[in-house]
């Protein structure tokens, strides 16, 4: 089993507004997110600090915790520690990134599975990217992690041996920081996902 944390915390200070709460065609860019992930045989936990999204995501049955710590590591350790113990690795999914398919999603739990050693990231041609997903043995070096980088800190700092999985297209690895990025995520959804 691998833990599956949708990271939800950030403020969408570049948005200028809740950009996890945005539509994309009719639906919010989260669950567009968790949809792909449980599409791909994750049961994603949320971690969050806003109760808008705690709201939305209890609707909908998709497990979330609702915290107030202000640092990204914060979010880091309480998807942890609100995720089996046992579990085989820990893929970290920004909630912002609705454009990623589940094919590549289960393309990087493959490679996982023939190298459990081995920390995996979704990237495109030489450009690595978000989701990582981290091995078991990671657990400790993660929750003792303090900083504001998140992950990727720890892959470098560790030297974690670490496989790029690539995504089909470059827009998967495409997050919605800015309105005008999400202008770009809509239109290729538009273009290409929908229906």
């Amino acid at each position: 089993m691998i833990g599956c944390i949708l990271m939800a915390s950030g403020l969408s200070v570049r948005y200028g507004r809740n950009k996890l709460l945005e539509k994309l065609d009719g639906r919010e860019v989260i669950l567009h997110t968790a949809a792909s992930l449980i599409e791909a045989g994750f049961t994603p936990l949320t971690v969050t600090r806003s109760a808008e999204v705690k709201t939305l995501l209890d609707r909908e049955g998709i497990p979330c915790v609702l915290h107030d710590k202000p640092r990204k590591s914060d979010t880091i350790h309480i998807g942890i520690e609100n995720t089996d113990p046992d579990a085989i690795g820990f893929l970290f999914m920004p909630g912002d990134q609705p454009l990623v398919r589940p094919d590549s999603l289960r393309r990087m739990t493959a490679s996982f599975s023939n190298h459990p050693e081995r920390a995996i990231r979704l990237g495109y041609d030489d450009t690595p990217g978000s989701p990582v997903l981290f091995p078991a043995y990671c657990r400790e070096k993660l929750l003792t992690y303090e900083g504001e980088r998140g992950g990727i800190e720890v892959l470098k700092k560790e030297q974690i041996p670490c496989d790029i999985v690539q995504a089909d297209y470059e827009w998967e690895l495409w997050d919605a920081d800015t309105p005008e990025k999400m202008e770009q995520i809509r239109e290729v959804y538009g273009s290409r996902l929908k229906g």
